[in-house]
């Protein structure tokens, strides 16, 4: 007989979210009157979609948009 809080059925990995979704902040002033605006994105989602720790990347900019593409392998 089956535990009470087993699960029947096939382990299906999930599909990462398509969409995401960051607050632009600042990164540490050091008393700087204007802070650069950052962008922090993490999560091990990132390396589900191949985007390997210490690769390369390119980013595309367009006005309110960001393409970021990995670079080749590590």
């Amino acid at each position: 007989m089956a535990k009470s809080d087993s699960k029947s059925g096939p382990t299906v990995n999930k599909a990462p979210k398509a969409t995401r979704r960051y607050t632009v902040g600042y990164s540490p002033n050091r008393g700087i009157k204007k802070p650069a605006p950052q962008l922090l994105i993490k999560g091990y989602w990132l390396e589900e979609l191949g985007f390997l720790t210490g690769q390369p990347v390119t980013v595309n900019i367009e006005q309110g948009r960001l393409i970021i593409q990995a670079e080749g392998n590590v």
